[in-house]
């Protein structure tokens, strides 16, 4: 069995709840209907992460994406000048890891009705990238990334990817969105390079949820086994994530198609 060194190893776990840093400060925390939301901020950044208890329920997938909705439209407030990327990271062949790609298949793609000519006022420019893993490209992710940006000239990236647990309750039970960017691959102890605002000369903003922990968050104990686990219906809550994810994006991008 191949072991991973975890020394000096940037580990990426959650977006901002794991993260031990002075700076950030939490500045409000709410809950609506059960659902509990917990925004802060720092000097430059600012984070919000969205606990939830269940998803399955037709009611409470409803209640959470409008708080999902909410909270996403204090991130992005798209115009008709803006030009979005949304990129799916992770590897669709693995379902615990393919939450961004999956995502992408929710998407309302319009980029090529505005390169035909006018579009309605009430629906945004919008593209899509799947860049896949290194392991099966050859290539990557963020060098991927990077030529697309190039090509398409985005205004407004936004990033979607599966993350790791630091504690059993936030498995598959948080959505958390910052502004601050995101590594790919470091929630797996490879970390491919940073997707962020200083790198991109774009507005980049990060959308994860834990589908992952490892082995030792489950025993609370360090193990020399390098195991990273999943629950065993992630198929269901996958497809049911990356359509919440989705559905939410295409009602922020889209007011023509997704008024309600």
């Amino acid at each position: 069995m191949h072991k991973i060194k975890l020394e000096n190893k940037n580990l990426r776990t959650d977006l901002i709840t794991d993260q031990i840093n002075d700076d950030i400060k939490t500045t409000k925390k709410e809950e609506k209907n059960g659902i509990i939301i917990l925004n802060s901020e720092s000097k430059t950044n600012k984070y919000t992460t969205i606990f939830f208890k269940d998803i399955t329920d037709k009611d409470a997938f409803m209640k959470l994406q409008k708080v999902l909705e909410n909270e996403l439209k204090k991130y992005i407030k798209p115009n008709k000048q803006d030009k979005i990327l949304v990129i799916g990271l992770g590897n669709e062949k693995s379902t615990p890891d393919s939450l961004g790609p999956e995502t992408l298949n929710h998407i309302l793609v319009t980029r090529y009705l505005f390169l035909l000519g006018d579009v309605s006022e009430k629906v945004s420019n919008v593209s899509i990238l799947k860049p896949d893993v290194i392991g099966n490209t050859g290539i990557e992710s963020i060098d991927m990334i990077k030529c697309m940006i190039d090509q398409t000239k985005p205004t407004i990236v936004i990033a979607i990817d599966s993350l790791k647990a630091n504690k059993m309750e936030r498995l598959v039970k948080t959505v958390q969105i910052t502004d601050s960017g995101i590594h790919p691959g470091s929630g797996i102890y490879n970390n491919r390079g940073e997707l962020s605002k200083n790198t991109m000369n774009c507005d980049v903003i990060a959308i994860g949820v834990p589908t992952v922990v490892d082995i030792d968050t489950i025993k609370n104990k360090n193990t020399e086994e390098n195991f990273i686990v999943t629950p065993t219906n992630i198929d269901f809550l996958i497809e049911k994530l990356s359509y919440l994810l989705g559905n939410s994006l295409n009602h922020i991008f889209h007011k023509t198609f997704f008024d309600k």
